[in-house]
């Protein structure tokens, strides 16, 4: 009966059984491409699952370190103490005369009993920055070109000598203006822009001709020099960079067709609403003394240029001139200041005291503790 259903009188099969077996056939076809393309798409989706998951897995230090930098940043405080300890030298640090330009030598001892407060925080590179609560307890003297082309390379050379720790890795440095202009408010920065010495504004040339264009020759290297030009260098070092690999006994030179420089001094008073953090402004200029800022600079006056290193003068930041553009050398006793090291550290090697016991306190149990790598 089933045969005669699906063949006509002729015995051929019919249009309308061909159509339903064709219509089977796409009901099935369409059943296995939904199935087919649920499959797909839930395997994209696990396939994508586990990318997620192994990239997780591949940043989880970045991760960890990530949170663990941010939880620090919240525990620890421009001014809390760390105890941080550095290494005896073997012996003390001798500067000559000819690498100073002071008449005589000069034998640096290490003082011994510095504490440490935490004086930045950097959260972009997850270290803090450490710098002793009081400057050393030698003056340095520097004068003259000498003076001006050493005296950055070793005031950073001596504090890496005397306030080191190499078991922990950490190379001191003395302080520098960057560290300074770090902690500037807006009205600081505005101040220091608009600074002017009654004749250049900061950042402005002035170029001094015959009798007036001697420099020192580490000055040629520096941005915003020029020499025998009215174009200033744009691809030199910065005032704060050592400029030699060792101590020079190179002076000075004369620019025969006229001497440009840059205006980098700035303030004649820095009260603290230049200044962010009240507790910062307290380190840096309520010390009651003068120590060096590991950066050189030039004030531009009416017919000369003087050369010479920045520092803190109580509660100042100033400028101290060792050589003019006349040539002559500044011989006072004022040229001579103490140092203040500064030491970075992995913020994850600190261990921050909780509670009563903040940081807050110079006391070694009050203390910030430092972890060994």
């Amino acid at each position: 009966m089933l045969k005669k259903f699906l063949k006509n009188e002729n015995g051929s099969i019919t249009l309308f059984v061909l159509l339903a077996i064709l219509f089977f056939l796409i009901v099935i076809f369409s059943v296995f491409l939904v199935s087919s393309n649920k499959k797909q798409a839930q395997t994209s989706e696990i396939d994508k699952i586990k990318k997620e998951y192994e990239q997780s897995i591949d940043n989880i230090d970045q991760i960890y370190d990530e949170t663990l930098t941010e939880n620090l940043s919240n525990l620890l405080h421009i001014g809390t103490y760390v105890n941080y300890a550095y290494d005896i030298p073997s012996e003390n640090y001798t500067i000559s005369s000819t690498e100073s330009g002071y008449n005589q030598e000069q034998i640096i001892k290490q003082r011994t009993d510095l504490k440490w407060r935490i004086l930045n925080i950097n959260k972009t590179d997850g270290t803090v920055d450490l710098i002793s609560e009081l400057p050393t307890s030698k003056r340095i003297y520097f004068n003259g070109a000498l003076g001006y082309n050493n005296s950055v390379l070793l005031i950073n050379d001596i504090c890496a000598k005397h306030y080191s720790n190499t078991a922990l890795g950490i190379t001191a440095r003395s302080i520098n203006i960057e560290d300074i202009e770090n902690q500037l408010s807006d009205e600081g920065i505005r101040a220091k822009n608009s600074y002017n010495n009654g004749l250049t504004s900061y950042g402005d040339t002035q170029t001094y001709g015959d009798g007036y264009n001697i420099y020192p020759l580490l000055y040629a290297k520096e941005n915003g020099s020029g020499i025998d030009t009215t174009a200033t260098k744009v691809d030199g070092i910065s005032p704060s960079e050592n400029g030699y690999l060792s101590p020079t006994k190179e002076t000075s030179s004369t620019a025969i067709n006229g001497l440009t420089v840059t205006q980098d001094y700035y303030f004649e008073n820095t009260p603290s609403s230049y200044f962010n953090d009240t507790m910062a402004y307290k380190m840096l200029f309520e010390t009651n003394s003068y120590y060096w800022i590991a950066s050189r600079s030039v004030n531009t006056l009416e017919t000369t240029a003087r050369f010479g290193l920045k520092m803190i003068v109580n509660s100042t930041l100033d400028h101290c001139a060792m050589l003019d553009s006349q040539g002559n050398a500044n011989n006072t006793e004022y040229i001579s200041a103490y140092l203040r090291p500064i030491v970075s550290i992995d913020i994850t090697q600190i261990q921050p005291c909780t509670g009563i016991a903040d940081g807050s306190d110079k006391t070694i149990e009050h203390m910030h503790q430092i972890k060994k790598k």
